[in-house]
């Protein structure tokens, strides 16, 4: 996975489960998403945000971006199967490829100062 800073600040904590990504805000809570099942024909773009009071972060628009994953449109090949046609010749089918975790895109957002003051005088920073 690409990881990139989009501002300065603390970030939110990130792990990667296989395709399953959580986001975790300090005192906030957590969120996980399943990035397979967000690709599709086109790239896509998850948003992850917090609430307007702070206290909730949820994937989608809110008051404030605390990240934002850019899924890679779904790519294809050309497989063999186990069957031939009249003429003797393999039958290919189209099928689609798991999602390349390297291809997705994470780019964090500095979190608000109530919770980044908190973290600094915690010294989580």
């Amino acid at each position: 996975m690409i990881v990139c800073n989009v501002n300065s600040g603390p970030k939110a904590d990130y792990s990667l489960l296989g395709t399953v990504l959580t986001l975790s805000v300090p005192e906030v809570g957590s969120v996980s998403v399943d990035l397979q099942e967000r690709q599709g024909e086109k790239k896509r773009t998850v948003d992850f945000c917090l609430d307007k009071d702070y206290q909730r972060v949820a994937e989608g628009v809110g008051s404030w971006y605390v990240a934002t994953v850019m899924v890679p449109a779904s790519e294809k090949e050309m497989q063999d199967t186990d069957q031939v046609d009249e003429e003797g010749n393999q039958v290919q089918e189209l099928v689609v490829l798991p999602l390349n975790m390297s291809k997705v895109e994470l780019h964090l957002w500095g979190l608000p100062g109530t919770i980044s003051d908190r973290l600094e005088q915690e010294g989580g920073i």
